[in-house]
């Protein structure tokens, strides 16, 4: 669903999003009316874009989460990774030569999102406005966040050893009390991972029976933080 711009959008969220750092209510307004963005919600499940459709926006995301994903031919879907509250998607294809996407975005909850047309980060209105430079700024900021994230994912899926695997996704999610807050649902963590369902069950399993995790729903604790880090080495 479409909604113009007005008094009723969450200026505050906005706000706290990376890419209109040091940006007031004011200057935001003019990079949405001078960009002409767009603001949009989905259903869980909804398709935000699919594989092999041209790239238009650069979207960040205000509520809800989003899952990045490839669709293989077997019907295997590999979760590249999951988009948060309050992050950016789709930047991959604003800045390089080729604007078609090779992944599909997929909303995992009800979304709120902003689109920002990708040409608006190549020139500069007439008026040469000082938030339009902050913006382009803001953004190397973002992509250089995003570039850690892809090594973070490379190092997961890199190593041999489920348990490793999962052992390093659970140290780079805890927060500072050793708490790990799953948002994904077990296929959607399982897709990230690289493993059948199964599998992870009987893993995860096997960590909380050696002592290793306590999992409740959707929190997993971590008792011995020293002893999940030398698995993960």
């Amino acid at each position: 669903m479409y909604r113009k711009w007005g008094e009723d959008l969450n200026w505050e969220l906005i706000q706290k999003n990376a890419l209109f750092k040091n940006m007031n209510q004011d200057s935001l307004q003019n990079i949405m009316n001078c960009s002409k963005s767009i603001y949009r919600t989905y259903r869980r499940g909804e398709m935000i874009f699919r594989e092999e459709e041209r790239a238009r926006f650069l979207f960040v995301l205000l509520k809800g989460r989003v899952i990045i994903a490839r669709q293989f031919i077997s019907g295997k879907k590999n979760i590249l990774y999951e988009v948060k509250e309050n992050h950016i998607f789709g930047e991959h294809y604003v800045f390089g030569e080729e604007h078609i996407y090779q992944y599909h975005a997929q909303a995992s909850s009800d979304v709120e999102l902003l689109g920002v047309p990708w040409q608006f980060f190549f020139s500069y209105c007439s008026k040469n406005c000082d938030h339009h430079r902050q913006l382009i700024r803001n953004m190397l900021d973002v992509l250089s966040t995003k570039e850690w994230m892809a090594i973070k994912k490379v190092n997961i899926v890199s190593t041999p050893s489920l348990k490793q695997r999962i052992s390093i996704w659970l140290m780079d999610e805890m927060d500072s009390e050793g708490v790990v807050h799953i948002q994904m649902d077990r296929q959607e963590l399982a897709d990230y991972l690289g493993v059948a369902r199964p599998s992870l069950s009987r893993a995860l399993m096997k960590m909380q029976t050696e002592g290793l995790i306590e999992v409740h729903k959707n929190r997993i604790f971590i008792p011995d933080i020293e002893k999940l880090e030398y698995i993960c080495n």
